[in-house]
């Protein structure tokens, strides 16, 4: 009955102010990390550690999930479980979708090894600069049952980035797939 946040980190700074903030306000928080601030950041291990020491070094009590945002591929999704992450998100969204599937499936074998949960991603969002997928019903759904993921990010016709236009959202299909 309520949302929890999920704001990617890029450093020690935003990491300690996010953690702050949700234990004052008693949030539970997703702290997501994309693969470019992993690198940034020295790593997955470093990251793990700068999350579970600020943890305990701030006394933190909310619960905390790390979030491995956008991983590319079955291995970086390895890496990020091996060091600690908590969930994991595989984006084999720009393979056709039956080997999207096959890689989905993939790292929810090896998460289910080590309790981890995994979200998977279908269809295309894209940059403002690229074109978007967007998948119909029956493919969210397929993926779904085929995978047996935690959390689908369907492809609804938003974009990341800078917003040269528009998004153009199919709500018709959001309020179909929640109801589901």
């Amino acid at each position: 009955g309520y949302a929890i946040p999920q704001f990617n980190i890029n450093n020690l700074e935003w990491t300690r102010f996010i953690l702050e903030a949700c234990e004052e306000k008693n949030s539970p928080v997703i702290l997501g990390v994309s693969e470019s601030a992993i690198k940034y950041m020295g790593g997955y291990n470093i990251v793990s550690h700068i999350v579970s020491d600020l943890i305990e070094y701030l006394n933190i009590t909310i619960p905390v999930v790390l979030h491995l945002d956008h991983g590319k591929s079955y291995l970086s999704c390895k890496e990020a479980i091996d060091s600690g992450f908590t969930s994991v998100m595989i984006d084999a969204s720009k393979l056709p979708i039956e080997e999207n599937i096959l890689e989905t499936k993939k790292v929810i074998e090896y998460a289910r090894e080590h309790n981890v949960s995994v979200e998977g991603e279908i269809g295309y969002i894209g940059t403002a600069n690229t074109d978007i997928t967007i998948p119909s019903i029956e493919q969210v759904i397929m993926y779904v049952n085929e995978t047996n993921v935690d959390a689908v990010a369907p492809a609804l016709g938003s974009v990341h980035g800078i917003y040269k236009e528009e998004a153009n959202l199919n709500f018709d299909m959001m309020n179909y797939l929640k109801n589901k």
